[in-house]
């Protein structure tokens, strides 16, 4: 008897632990990630919006600590493509930003393979190929850009009715 009550709470204490392992990241990404368990490229990274820490969300500090270490990584070449495109990003019109946005989101609901041929064909593309297109993109005048919606648009449509 004393045996079966000794493997019993042996196996409920194996049990709770575990429990607990499984439900520590939760509970931690419930509770937020303090700005000193950074490491400190993550804290330099981070640095402008170091005051508002506690005051953002958990899942958003998580998004931003790793955002923070991918951009630690990165090779300084690819660092400032990343500064160009934010710059460029950031000197958008609403609705472009909104469009852009829109595209990102569309891009990461396609299906991994999707994505990767999408990628492997801008990776192929000739840099002459990508530059004309980045230029044409740029160069466009605001009616252009409402043109180039427009049929972004009915393209979307058209595809839903499919």
């Amino acid at each position: 008897m004393q045996n079966w009550y000794s493997k019993t709470i042996f196996t409920l204490l194996i049990y709770l632990f575990m429990l607990n392992l499984a439900l520590t990241p939760k509970q931690a990404l419930a509770e937020g990630i303090t700005w000193d368990s950074l490491n400190e490229q993550q804290q330099e990274t981070l640095s402008s919006i170091k005051d508002k820490w506690d005051e953002l969300p958990p899942h958003r500090q998580e998004k931003l600590s790793k955002g923070a270490e991918k951009w630690s990584n990165m090779p300084p070449e690819q660092r400032e493509r990343a500064k160009e495109n934010i710059a460029r990003f950031k000197s958008l019109s609403p609705e472009d930003k909104a469009l852009v946005k829109e595209h990102m989101q569309r891009f990461r609901q396609l299906p991994p393979e999707k994505r990767k041929a999408l990628r492997e064909r801008w990776n192929n593309m000739p840099q002459e190929q990508k530059d004309k297109f980045k230029d044409r993109i740029r160069n466009m005048s605001p009616e252009q850009r409402q043109a180039l919606r427009e049929k972004i648009k009915s393209r979307k449509l058209e595809q839903s009715q499919q």
